[in-house]
């Protein structure tokens, strides 16, 4: 009897196993964000053979220095910026190969991001910009290494909120709403 347990119990590990030739769990960050001052991580997690949702949070920062020249003295002042955020994105993905974590899938994802701007020391603005995407995108996975890429349509509500109040704006700094969202990510699986 203890036997045929066991031997049962093989079975049904094997064949989880061979249902399933991509990771379970997939940690992953943007590269190219670091260059934008976006330093975020993901994490993605295999529902079923064919879902995985994924969850990519981050910090935004950046500071510097420019300069201006006054129009009517011609002096030129230097400004020093500062900003610093958030950005947090829920995501829901369908392998239709059903090898989840792994190959061609259609994605779904909230994106919620948040910066406030400082010039000089003092508060100029703060940012929310949050909306909906849907991206098809490839993931390649071999050897534990991971590089995922997508693109697809994005749909985003832009508000800025100036603490200046002689500042009167009646279009979101930055532009608004509508775009393309594309990416690459790498990282590791298991």
């Amino acid at each position: 009897m203890k036997n045929t347990f066991f031997i049962s119990f093989l079975l049904i590990v094997t064949s989880i196993s061979a249902q399933s030739k991509g990771p379970q769990h997939v940690i992953k960050v943007n590269p190219l964000g670091f260059f934008a001052g976006q330093y975020h991580m993901g994490y993605e997690h295999a529902i079923n053979d064919k879902f995985s949702v994924q969850l990519s949070a981050g910090l935004i920062t950046g500071n510097g220095t420019t300069s201006s020249i006054d129009p009517i003295t011609l002096e030129t002042n230097i400004i020093t910026y500062k900003r610093v955020g958030y950005i947090v994105i829920p995501e829901v993905r369908f392998y239709p190969s059903g090898d989840a974590c792994d190959g061609f899938y259609i994605g779904a994802l909230g994106r919620f991001r948040s910066v406030t701007q400082s010039i000089d020391g003092s508060d100029w603005f703060a940012r929310t910009a949050n909306g909906a995407a849907a991206v098809l995108g490839f993931q390649w996975y071999g050897d534990g290494v991971l590089v995922d890429a997508f693109v697809g349509p994005q749909f985003k509500n832009v508000t800025t909120n100036w603490f200046d109040e002689s500042v009167e704006e009646d279009e979101p700094l930055f532009g608004g709403g509508n775009g393309v969202r594309l990416g690459v990510n790498i990282g590791f699986g298991w």
